[in-house]
């Protein structure tokens, strides 16, 4: 059994930061809240079958987005110079999917995914930018299949990336961590089925991974975890009494202020937000969105009272849209963002663009499927 990742694809297409022409967009929600961004669809290099589930910005003029090119599965590397997005060539890593990526600095950034093994396995990897070209970095592979979703940066010489390993019958955990020299497995404690979605890096002494984990007692429910210097643990969160609970993407704004995302339960699929306040994990609520299907996949912040979830939900055709959701320090908020018309759209990264605003990046589908699946950017601007 392989795990295709992270979170669930409701909506009629086939498969989540590529080649694009200028094209209009629709505005949805009428009635929702007055955007505090001003949101545009940016072109983006349109290449067929491409999905883009990362990004990262290191400045105004600098800016990536990674995915992939479903079939056959093909690594994307987009690259934003401050005026126009621009594929950028992730060297030959062919049966590929890039999955998050984080920029350090103009010249030094790490890309990281899975490849597809001649053997039927799955190993990690792990790309680096070194301002000039992309380059495959060897990685640990522990188990049969292995699967890195998230990566995040405390400095150049202390990276995370975070995972899951595993063969036909269970995953768990899988944690890297680079030094400067060379990627090395970072080991846990917990046992089980686990799969680490995300990761968020405050300091040397405070990282969080979170994800999920299984129990026939609970079913799916999140999971969270808090390197402290010297080891990992797992930090307890509220049981949600759905048994089928998922975390999906995590903000860290300081010591006490951080979120993550996700979504909860089966039928309906609600969205799903967590807080950090320093001594527990709270669940906080969501606007109401009349659907059955709502997801949120990546969160980042802007300020403690300024922070933004991605993702998407299905309306009673089956139809995908855009979701971007704001907290205020008070409540979150479903924001009207554009999306692309007669298309089911689809959000999987938000990121600060180093400029005041936001990049979030994702895919569309034209519902009459007379175009293929395509990569998807929008920008929030102050």
């Amino acid at each position: 059994m392989k795990i295709q990742l992270v979170i669930m694809v409701v909506g009629c297409f086939s498969i989540s930061t590529t080649n694009h022409l200028a094209v209009s967009a629709d505005s949805l929600g009428e009635g929702l809240a007055a955007p505090e961004l001003a949101w545009s669809i940016v072109a983006s290099p349109r290449t067929a079958g491409v999905r883009l589930y990362g990004a990262s910005a290191s400045s105004p003029a600098q800016a990536w987005a990674v995915g992939d090119i479903y079939s056959p599965l093909t690594p994307i590397i987009n690259r934003w110079n401050g005026t126009a997005w621009r594929q950028e060539s992730p060297g030959a890593i062919p049966d590929s999917s890039l999955r998050d990526v984080a920029a350090i600095s103009t010249n030094d950034a790490w890309a990281v995914g899975y490849q597809e093994a001649a053997n039927g396995g799955d190993l990690t990897v792990t790309l680096h930018w070194d301002g000039a070209r992309w380059t495959l970095v060897s990685s640990p592979n522990p188990s049969d299949e292995n699967y890195l979703n998230g990566v995040a940066a405390v400095a150049a010489n202390d990276v995370w990336a975070v995972g899951h390993k595993g063969n036909a019958t269970l995953y768990g955990a899988l944690i890297l961590h680079w030094d400067g020299n060379a990627w090395t497995e970072s080991h846990t404690r917990g046992n089980g089925y686990r799969v680490l979605t995300d990761v968020a890096a405050l300091a040397t002494n405070d990282v969080w991974a979170i994800g999920y984990q299984f129990s026939f007692s609970n079913g799916y429910q999140g999971l969270a975890m808090h390197w402290n210097g010297a080891r990992w643990s797992e930090v307890a969160l509220p049981v949600t009494g759905d048994s089928y609970t998922l975390l999906n993407g995590i903000i860290a704004i300081s010591p006490t202020d951080v979120w993550a995302v996700g979504n909860s339960g089966v039928n309906p699929i609600k969205a799903l937000t967590a807080h950090w306040d320093g001594s527990s994990w709270t669940y906080v609520p969501n606007p109401p969105i009349q659907s059955d299907y709502v997801f949120l996949n990546r969160v980042t912040a802007l300020a403690g009272d300024n922070v933004w979830a991605a993702g998407y939900f299905t309306d009673g055709t089956g139809k995908d849209h855009n979701l971007v959701e704001h907290w205020d320090g008070i409540m979150w908020t479903q924001m009207g963002v554009p999306e692309m018309p007669q298309a089911h759209n689809e959000l999987w990264a938000i990121v600060p663009d180093q400029g005041g605003g936001l990049w979030t990046v994702g895919s569309f589908l034209p519902t009459d499927f007379s175009r293929p699946l395509s990569s998807l950017i929008l920008r929030g601007s102050p």
